[in-house]
């Protein structure tokens, strides 16, 4: 990861999050914004992957406005903590957008990207926004999971925190099954049954956000859906079940809910 500060806006960012880092009042705040710092220039590479294979049909201006815009998306992040305790109910892209209006008022479109990026995408999308906020849907979606991928125990930690050994329930969620069936995404908040499972299937919905040619591209040239669905399999269907005929019947269910040839 490489941060050229020299760039106005990569210094107003880095900037927020240092500080939040600096003056930390919770472990978990403190590795929250250190994630989140990280995550935010993996999806600024992504981004730059995405143009890559897009390229040379976009123009400069355009490319500027997808790094710029994948660069801010996250910024809200860093005040989703007070006191060291997270806040709820937060809006982070809409804090996000507020501080890019403040602070960068004529980068309508990148305000108006992170704004959205983190709603599912609808014929409410701003065309203003477009195509920049598929951009950053996908370089955000794709850097997560090649981050789950790369740092699985940290995934497994993140997501259940040092509870997963007591997972007694198997729950594949309705949800989970109707969003595959109807290709879309899945949200949190219309997960019901919220075991480790349940959760790494939900990441796996994410398939349904691309928007972007280039982002199908990536995601079938690395086969980041389908090692993240391997991982599944071999790490967290054995946290889940210990029998081994359980685990037999619990990949058969993924398998059905999840073939091969729907994560290319």
């Amino acid at each position: 990861m490489k941060i050229d500060l020299q760039d106005r806006v990569v210094r107003f960012v880095v900037q927020d999050y240092v500080n939040q880092i600096c003056n930390y009042q919770s472990k978990n705040e403190l590795n929250f914004d250190i994630h989140k710092l990280i995550h935010t220039f993996d999806v600024v590479k992504m981004a730059e992957h995405l143009i890559c294979e897009t390229q040379p049909k976009f123009p400069l201006k355009l490319q500027k406005q997808i790094l710029n815009a994948a660069l801010l998306h996250d910024w809200g992040r860093c005040y989703e903590f007070k006191n060291g305790a997270r806040l709820k109910n937060i809006d982070h892209g809409k804090i996000g957008a507020d501080l890019i209006k403040k602070n960068f008022p004529n980068m309508k479109v990148e305000m108006q990207s992170t704004l959205y990026h983190n709603k599912m995408p609808s014929s409410r999308d701003p065309k203003v926004a477009q195509p920049v906020l598929n951009y950053v849907r996908d370089s955000d979606m794709l850097a997560n999971i090649q981050y789950e991928i790369e740092h699985f125990d940290i995934f497994i930690e993140h997501i259940w925190g040092n509870n997963h050994n007591k997972v007694s329930k198997l729950v594949i969620d309705d949800e989970i099954i109707k969003a595959v069936q109807d290709k879309r995404a899945a949200i949190l908040s219309d997960v019901k049954g919220c075991d480790l499972l349940t959760l790494s299937l939900w990441e796996l919905c994410w398939i349904y956000n691309l928007r972007t040619e280039a982002g199908k591209k990536i995601n079938k040239k690395n086969k980041l859906f389908l090692r993240f669905k391997e991982l599944i399999y071999q790490r967290i269907v054995p946290l889940v079940v210990l029998n081994k005929k359980e685990q037999h019947t619990i990949r058969g269910q993924i398998d059905k809910i999840f073939p091969n040839k729907i994560l290319l």
